[in-house]
């Protein structure tokens, strides 16, 4: 029988946490800008109006709703992973990762 290992998958998803995380930080909330619309030098007329009323408002919240969702759906993916596993597992796994 082999040695237990820490599990080479859940560091990356730890780390893909922190990229999601950061992401999802990162992202402007979208309804300031696209309620911007309007009075000043970037968002007037009326294309910037149609740009607004057929692109930006209607997928402001389907992306916000979808960012938001990303870290928890991580989280789970994490939690059914075992901590450890088999020394050679964890070799089959960390090569895995690299060839990503």
């Amino acid at each position: 029988m082999s040695d237990e290992v820490p599990n080479p998958f859940i560091s990356a998803m730890e780390g893909l946490k922190t990229r999601t995380s950061n992401a999802v930080e990162d992202t402007p909330n979208m309804d300031a800008p696209t309620q911007a619309i309007g009075d000043g030098p970037a968002w007037t007329g009326s294309k910037a109006r149609q740009l607004h009323d057929d692109y930006l408002a209607p997928n402001a919240q389907p992306v916000k709703t979808a960012l938001n969702g990303l870290v928890g759906d991580v989280e789970e993916k994490i939690a059914t992973l075992d901590p450890t596993v088999p020394e050679g597992t964890a070799r089959a796994m960390r090569y895995d990762l690299q060839m990503r």
